[in-house]
């Protein structure tokens, strides 16, 4: 027998194309191709683009359980498809006003500590104080914030099959999205400027030609030996997205969420990590304090509305309405699919 798949593997995997809903692959094929073909024609298609297009369109076909993935992690590929969007929109910011002195002067005037050499903000006062342990673990709790988010995410989508814990994971999921969505509109709406770039440039008109940093970040890079804040800054789509900080939202969201798994142990992992996240984004100089309490108050907002929605949905008792045992209940007019074809002779 050849290396190859036999005659009876190549039919279950021939069937299994065929007996893909053409709603979900019109929906993944869709996403896929909407994607790279605007990448392409913009900034032009990245090697580390096509993995997750691979991924999109693997789930999508595979069987009921992984479409059903598919449908529930939608939020989250949204989500990574329109931060990488930003990288084409960023050119607006130039015509748009940057704040650079006024959260900086809002700082010094509401956060400040007095010093012997006199008040400065909390930004400043890290930058002349800081020391070796305090920089390995801020930097580690800056690192896994977005995988620590989305990680949640896809752990109650894949627990969440009915009931609540459904419920639950579809609305993690719009409140994480929705949350993202309004924080990427607010850096055009508000561009700010981060502390960093007011030590290294100064009060005055925004330097379109500065580019992004890790700034206190690097001493992480330093200490381990690694270069990931310096690589993972070196593709920031904008430096004048400091309002709100997201990186405070995004861990905020997920404690809140998490109490209802009603684990008190998790409440005391990720309750303490919020905190070291939003103490880290001000040591390592990446965010005022205003950009923490603004991204603390969008997790709460975003919270808060979908709790709501939920509960006048009645959503928290009956689930998700896209589920039934075992498989995702498709209205009738989407749940068409290509017929198998038909065996071969023998």
């Amino acid at each position: 027998m050849s290396g190859g798949l036999n005659n009876h593997e190549r039919l279950t995997l021939r069937a299994r194309l065929w007996r893909v809903p053409r709603w979900a692959a019109l929906l993944s094929v869709g996403i896929v191709t909407i994607y790279l073909s605007t990448m392409a024609l913009t900034s032009g298609v990245r090697g580390d683009q096509l993995l997750p297009c691979a991924m999109i369109l693997a789930v999508a076909f595979w069987s009921d359980r992984t479409r059903d993935f598919f449908v529930r992690t939608l939020p989250y590929t949204i989500y990574g498809i329109v931060y990488d969007f930003t990288h084409i929109t960023e050119p607006l910011v130039q015509k748009l006003h940057v704040h650079v002195a006024e959260p900086y002067r809002f700082e010094l005037a509401h956060f400040a500590v007095a010093t012997a050499a006199g008040r400065m903000t909390l930004n400043q006062y890290f930058a002349l104080h800081h020391w070796l342990i305090v920089d390995f673990f801020t930097g580690t709790a800056y690192l896994v914030f977005i995988y620590w988010a989305i990680g949640f995410g896809f752990y109650l989508v894949w627990t969440g099959r009915s009931g609540e814990r459904r419920a639950l994971a579809t609305g993690f999921g719009l409140a994480f999205l929705a949350m993202n969505l309004v924080g990427f509109a607010t850096y055009y709406i508000y561009p700010a400027a981060p502390p960093w770039y007011v030590t290294s440039f100064g009060l005055g008109p925004a330097n379109f030609a500065a580019q992004p940093s890790p700034a206190a970040a690097i001493r992480w890079d330093q200490l381990t030996g690694l270069h990931y804040f310096q690589s993972f800054y070196a593709k920031s789509a904008d430096i004048f997205g400091a309002m709100p900080s997201l990186h405070c939202a995004q861990p905020l969201l997920v404690f809140l969420y998490g109490r209802h798994l009603r684990k008190p142990w998790l409440n005391w992992v990720q309750g303490p990590y919020y905190l070291l996240v939003c103490f880290s984004a001000i040591y390592l100089q990446h965010h005022y304090v205003l950009d923490v309490l603004a991204g603390s108050a969008f997790a709460l907002t975003a919270y808060a509305v979908e709790r709501l929605v939920t509960k006048s949905l009645g959503l928290k008792r009956h689930g998700s309405p896209w589920r039934t045992s075992g498989a995702l209940r498709i209205p009738a007019s989407t749940r068409t699919t290509l017929s198998p074809p038909p065996a071969e002779a023998k």
